[in-house]
Order: C-alpha cells, then structure tokens, then sequence
C-alpha cells in the first residue's frame, strides 16, 4: 500500500474527512499542545510514545515523532530510518492532586490514596514514575494504570483518582489540578524529536525552536 493510501485510511479510521495535506506529526501525549501551535498547518497524532514508536515502526505514514524519552526513538532507529533527532526539552516529574489539595509534608504523604500513573511497563512517564520512587514506597502505592500520561491527570481531573504522576507542564496545562509534591531532579527527563521524512525538516525545526520552557518544560 502507498503511503498516500495509507494516510488517507488511517484518516478515515480517525473519523476525518479527508487525508492530511501538512506534514504527519506523531507526538507523545504531553507535548501535543506545543507541537500544535509550533507547527499549525500538521496533522497531529496523539499517544503514548511506546504506542506511536510501535505504529511507525509497523509502517503508519508519520514524518515526525516527538517522543517523551530518547529510549523509544533508540528502539525506533532499529527498525526504520530515522535522519535527523533532536532533544527538544527536559521535564520534571510532580505529583499533582485536585485544585484545592493541600501541599503534601513528604513523598509518602503525597502518594497515599489512589495514584493514577502512566503503564510503567512501556509508557516514558510511567517508566521515570517507577525509577523516581523509592522500591519500598513502589509496591504499597494503590495504583490507577492509565495509557498515557494526560489520562493520569485526567484522572485526577474527573475525581477517579486522587492524585497523580505526571510531568510539570501537564500540572502548568490543568486548571484543575495543582502540584502538591515535586520530585527531586534525580531521574533526567528528555523530550525528543525524531525526523523520518526529509520533507518534513521545516516542521522538525519548528519543533526544535518551539517555545517549550514557556509551556512548564525544562530547556
């Protein structure tokens, strides 16, 4: 199948009406709103990086991947030809409660309850999530597993958990939720871009220069 035809069925499978005519851009689930007002003319698909990594490689139409970790674009460039890749940020991992949570006095203060946190067997943010929090502390939390990491805080949005991990910018990006605890700088978190088609370098660079630190991400 070309890769005309299979943009225009993986449009159709996503209820819209006609194939993209900008560039494909695949982003994980935390930076979609940077990517979209960096780069307006995309089509952006959003999910969780292991998820995007995993359908690029199996031949879904994408000509930019903007991945929540360097490890998934690594595994990414074993199976498909990747030009160009770039760390566009860094982030932070927090632990955010509903708008009128107080601050928590301690990490295990901070993750009593229900934890919503992003798949920590393949999702970046659940992955950092699993290496930030102490062993012992790990296997007491009562966890929520989410596909992503803006379906953690959403959980903590809609009232199905009581508080989440998730990055810093998610916390910036939520009227509804505050940050309660923020993890010590000891996990190192990369955002990345991954170019996959020449004729998408324009919009990889608009990534690149895209105003990351004015959404909550590190530079």
């Amino acid at each position: 199948m070309s890769r005309a035809a299979m943009a225009a069925l993986a449009f159709a499978v996503a209820g819209c009406a006609e194939p993209p005519t900008g560039p494909v851009i695949f982003v994980a689930a935390s930076t979609a709103d940077v990517v979209r007002r960096a780069v307006p003319e995309a089509s952006v698909s959003v999910a969780a990086s292991s998820v995007l990594a995993r359908q690029i490689a199996a031949g879904a139409p994408a000509d930019v991947l903007v991945s929540a970790d360097t490890e998934w674009i690594d595994w990414l460039a074993e199976r498909v030809t990747v030009l160009d890749r770039r760390v566009v940020a860094g982030g932070r991992l927090v632990v955010v409660g509903p708008a009128d949570d107080p601050q928590a006095a301690s990490l295990t203060q901070a993750l009593a309850g229900r934890i919503a946190i992003a798949d920590d067997t393949h999702v970046p943010a659940g992955r950092y999530a699993r290496r930030a929090i102490p062993p012992a502390v790990w296997d007491r939390l009562d966890r929520i597993v989410t596909g992503d990491v803006r379906a953690a805080l959403a959980a903590v949005e809609t009232g199905a958990a009581d508080r989440a991990v998730v990055y810093a910018s998610d916390a910036a990006a939520s009227a509804r939720a505050r940050v309660v605890w923020a993890f010590p700088d000891t996990v190192a978190v990369r955002f990345e871009a991954a170019l996959l088609r020449e004729s998408a370098r324009a919009a990889f660079g608009e990534i690149a220069r895209a105003d990351w630190a004015g959404a909550g991400f590190l530079p």
